[in-house]
């Protein structure tokens, strides 16, 4: 038994007292992260984005169809449009992806790209991204399938948002719009 009066040395570390001291020193560091935000994480204001399809803006109900459309130049894309509310900043990085839900497997070629927003024309309305292109690499892998449509987009000064909807792609009947 350990008294008081013994030196540093002499003292043991009993079975609990070392992972507890640790629980407690990882709990005030996970607490002073939460508190000044998460490496890598955007520190700029959320603002609401919705993701659509179209060449002009068209909302995604849950469970819709999307379309996949045959390009001119060989490949297939669904092309996409974002709606963004109280931007101040329209210069943007924008991320999508197309992932078929079954398994999490993304359908779509990369797509990170520097962009700008259209402002909004009046007050309370969006600022949009309409007709990008997210090509579809293997149709034959997404097609009659579940698939979740991801996109994100975070400014310099930090602004982001994201969202995702999920529906079942098809073959557009008109693949040239």
């Amino acid at each position: 038994m350990l008294s008081p009066h013994s030196s540093p040395a002499s003292r043991k570390v009993t079975s609990g007292s070392l992972p507890r001291a640790l629980t407690v020193c990882l709990g005030w560091l996970a607490l002073s992260f939460g508190l000044a935000g998460c490496p890598g994480a955007p520190d700029g204001p959320l603002r609401q984005l919705e993701v659509g399809t179209g060449i002009s803006f068209t909302p995604i109900e849950e469970g819709s169809t999307l379309e996949l459309n045959s390009g001119g130049q060989g490949s297939q894309h669904v092309f996409v449009s974002l709606r963004a509310w109280e931007l101040t900043n329209v210069k943007a990085k924008v991320k999508m992806s197309l992932e078929r839900i079954s398994d999490g497997e993304q359908l779509s070629a990369p797509y990170s790209v520097n962009l700008r927003f259209d402002q909004a024309m009046q007050e309370g309305e969006p600022a949009k991204l309409e007709g990008l292109l997210l090509v579809i690499e293997d149709p034959f892998e997404a097609v009659d399938r579940e698939v979740r449509l991801n996109a994100s987009f975070e400014s310099d000064d930090g602004e982001h948002g994201s969202d995702s909807r999920t529906g079942t792609l098809q073959w557009a009947e008109n693949t040239f719009p």
